[in-house]
């Protein structure tokens, strides 16, 4: 029995002497491995792939410092910087996944790695699921969708990147943001031929296609392209490159429209070597000059008499009639369209163009005239002027108390009083504008004056007719509510007479007034607070105003209060 207990003992120690070793060997190796220096301010080399036949492209990545480590597998990379984990890469590389272990430089490809790298994991993750498919994943390189590219140029723009093309030795590729320069050049080769040459190797260079960019790849750098160039440039060297071939011969009718259509379209000035002085003044366009004349008619509609000008040559395009002059079609089609767009209609009988629509008009006047002014020489008639647009502004305003009522002059107001109902109807419909009789526009946005007389208007129930007669007729209790909503108003004219004026300085002071005496034949003391509630009374009745004056009176300390109320009517 003894003999058991001491081998039961026995193991128990032994068991507490491994676990206590096991601990100490723990700590010790702890402190090996917070002595071990890990790698900082690590690059990332990408490598880029491109099949020239399939027109595919795909990257993988190095990192490292002095010595480089291939990425194997791109999903372990980006377990490994999720948990921050350390990871032996080689002798020269001991790593801590995590963000401040790379230089600052790296971190747009080091996030476009994670982006793809998680992208891939999750993939292979779900295709684990379903067992009959064959586990052959791709894990140390990135295949470049049409989004892809889009985000690896701006991982990569402006840097330089290792290159690889089909089977061919290594070199290297720059990512640019500029478009590529490409010459064009005209020369002339007889008296009336001429040669139209792309300076580029048309099969010199590839297109690919992103999300939102196209590309070009040509002479060891991506270009990436905005629209214009890719709906001009390239569209004409593609033209081209279908008819295999970087030059064209022109005649000389066709030089016009050469220069008129497809050159003024190119990033570049197409260059024009041994043209005659004569093809130069005969064949090639001057600038083109647009001037606008507007006025309007009887109708109160916008009048535009358009003028293309060529240095001292101009004429009207709506006019049919031959021009010899060389003319920058594409311009002239790009000015008349804007007319269009902002609504003209054409006035064939007076070869002009005519606005018509009220809303289109007020827009024209207050936000697309300015356009017209940056980009063309507008000249507008004295009537033009004095129909502009306008801010509303009140001038006078009469008040005065007459027959016991509140009579408010609105007859020098600044305005026609048969345009002032349909002025704050269309208010109160939340439109823009109003045009008074005479072709006047006037701004009903965020205006004071037109606020208050649509105040005015509705607060007080005044119908048109008042409106029209000039003068609006209130019931004097409203006085003070005028009063308020005249104190709301600035830069007008306010003229009060002086019993309206009166009126407002006794009621704003709560009624008293030295002019008010107590009865003479009354027998009380009267507190104060009695004597201005009693003059208040009487003030009220002076104006025929109503009112109420209650007093809560308390006879004797713990007494029942005795209320005593005063109807004034």
């Amino acid at each position: 029995m003894l003999k058991n207990q001491e081998q039961i003992r026995e193991k128990e120690n032994h068991r507490v002497f491994k676990q206590l070793l096991s601990s100490f060997m723990q700590e010790d190796y702890e402190k090996r491995e917070e002595a071990v220096e890990y790698a900082q301010n690590i690059k990332i080399v990408p490598k880029i792939y491109y099949d020239d036949f399939n027109k595919k492209m795909k990257i993988e990545f190095k990192i490292g410092d002095k010595q480089l480590y291939k990425i194997k597998n791109l999903p372990d990379f980006y377990t490994k910087m999720l948990h921050q984990e350390p990871y032996q890469y080689g002798s020269k590389l001991n790593l801590i996944h995590q963000k401040e272990s790379f230089s600052e430089e790296t971190f747009p490809i080091l996030d476009f790695m994670l982006k793809y790298a998680e992208i891939m994991k999750y993939s292979n993750e779900a295709v684990e699921g379903y067992n009959y498919y064959k586990k052959a994943y791709v894990l140390d390189n990135i295949f470049i969708s049409n989004m892809g590219l889009d985000d690896l140029f701006e991982a990569l723009k402006e840097t330089t990147v290792v290159f690889q093309r089909n089977n061919n030795a290594e070199t290297t590729v720059y990512f640019s943001s500029l478009e590529p320069n490409i010459p064009f050049n005209v020369t002339q080769i007889s008296d009336n031929k001429f040669n139209f040459q792309a300076n580029i190797d048309i099969f010199g260079y590839e297109i690919l296609e992103g999300k939102d960019y196209t590309y070009m790849l040509f002479k060891n750098t991506i270009y990436r392209c905005n629209k214009e160039f890719e709906e001009n440039t390239l569209k004409l060297l593609n033209i081209l490159r279908k008819n295999y071939t970087n030059q064209i011969t022109i005649d000389e009718t066709e030089l016009t429209s050469f220069f008129a259509v497809i050159a003024p379209n190119l990033p570049n000035e197409v260059e024009r070597e041994n043209l005659s002085p004569e093809i130069e003044k005969r064949c090639i366009p001057k600038p083109l000059g647009v001037k606008v004349y507007l006025d309007y008619d009887k109708n109160n509609y916008i009048v535009a008499e358009i003028r293309f000008c060529y240095e001292d040559f101009e004429f009207n395009p709506l006019v049919n009639e031959k021009i010899s002059a060389a003319r920058n079609i594409i311009r002239e089609n790009e000015a008349l369209h804007q007319f269009i767009k902002t609504g003209f209609m054409l006035d064939k009988a007076n070869a002009k163009l005519v606005l018509t629509k009220e809303d289109t008009i007020y827009q024209f006047l207050s936000e697309e005239i300015e356009n017209y002014m940056k980009k063309y020489e507008v000249l507008v008639t004295d009537a033009f002027k004095k129909k502009e647009i306008h801010s509303f502004q009140m001038k006078n305003i009469g008040i005065r108390i007459e027959n016991n009522l509140l009579e408010i002059d609105l007859s020098q107001i600044g305005v026609d009083l048969t345009d002032l109902a349909q002025m704050l109807q269309r208010y109160s419909l939340k439109k823009k504008f109003h045009r008074l009789k005479d072709g006047t526009y006037i701004k009903l946005e965020d205006n004071e004056q037109i606020a208050f007389l649509e105040d005015l208007t509705t607060n007080m129930e005044i119908n048109a007719k008042d409106l029209a007669s000039g003068v609006m007729r209130l019931p004097v209790y409203r006085t003070l509510y005028l009063e308020k909503m005249l104190k709301s108003l600035s830069n007008v004219n306010i003229q009060k007479e002086s019993s309206y004026q009166n009126m407002i300085e006794q009621l704003e002071n709560n009624g008293t007034s030295d002019e008010i005496e107590l009865p003479k034949g009354l027998q009380a003391d009267l507190r104060n607070y009695q004597k201005v509630g009693y003059q208040w009374l009487k003030t009220l009745d002076r104006y025929h105003f109503g009112g109420i004056l209650a007093d809560d009176m308390g006879l004797r300390e713990n007494a029942p209060s005795i209320s005593c109320c005063i109807i004034v009517c």
